[in-house]
């Protein structure tokens, strides 16, 4: 059984309590893999590597023995391997709808769920993409919007039956009102904001930071885990 991990992004070291979690989840720690939002943009993906790992997972000691990067640098075959025999998968920030769309290329929702790796985690996009659902709104800023054109839900590759939106912005109405309770109608929506996670383990979901649940059209803040 995965214990999967939602991170919206965080501004400020892994809190203690995450940290010590992780340590414990993960207790083979001997491969890491990532895999890139953009499958083409090589210096982009890798410096959204050095985020994760150097500001993110090596201060907070959840280090590893090997760490390797899924993009287009690397084969479909030597993909599928090397999350086979992954400790721990991560998938990266960025450009959503890409990152979905190499998902799908490469074939790695089935890697991903035939991997022994104990632990799956996204930040961002890629938590967006390991949900249900997710939103491009056309409400949100060409840099948050993750594709172009108007408002379109994406499948995500459905690890939990829940949909996510990512660094929530409360004032954006549009966003919000026409969009966001018009999917929780149909799925549940969890909301993120910044140094926020969402952990699964089993069925049972935790929430770090602050986690909102929209639900038919209500919003409800989602009590931290202690």
């Amino acid at each position: 059984m995965k214990i999967h991990y939602y991170f919206d992004w965080f501004n400020n070291p892994m809190p203690e309590q995450l940290v010590k979690l992780l340590l414990n989840d993960i207790s083979e720690r001997k491969s890491l893999v990532f895999i890139g939002s953009e499958p083409s943009n090589y210096e982009f993906n890798a410096e959204q590597v050095g985020i994760a790992k150097d500001k993110w997972l090596d201060p907070a000691g959840v280090n590893f023995e090997e760490y390797h990067l899924i993009d287009y640098c690397i084969a479909k075959e030597e993909a599928h391997k090397l999350l086979k025999d992954a400790s721990a998968i991560f998938l990266l920030g960025g450009h959503a709808a890409l990152q979905k769309a190499f998902l799908n290329e490469y074939d790695l929702p089935k890697a991903i769920n035939e991997s022994k790796a104990s632990v799956i985690m996204g930040v961002s996009a890629g938590a967006m993409n390991m949900s249900a659902k997710w939103i491009s709104s056309k409400h949100l800023p060409n840099s948050r919007r993750y594709t172009t054109g108007e408002s379109k839900v994406y499948d995500g590759l459905g690890i939990d039956n829940f949909a996510l939106e990512a660094h929530i912005e409360f004032d954006n109405v549009g966003l919000i009102q026409n969009e966001l309770f018009s999917l929780s109608q149909n799925i549940d929506v969890y909301a993120t904001d910044y140094d926020s996670v969402i952990r699964v383990n089993d069925g049972k979901v935790e929430f770090f930071g602050n986690v909102y649940l929209i639900s038919d059209s209500n919003i409800v803040k989602m009590q931290a885990t202690n």
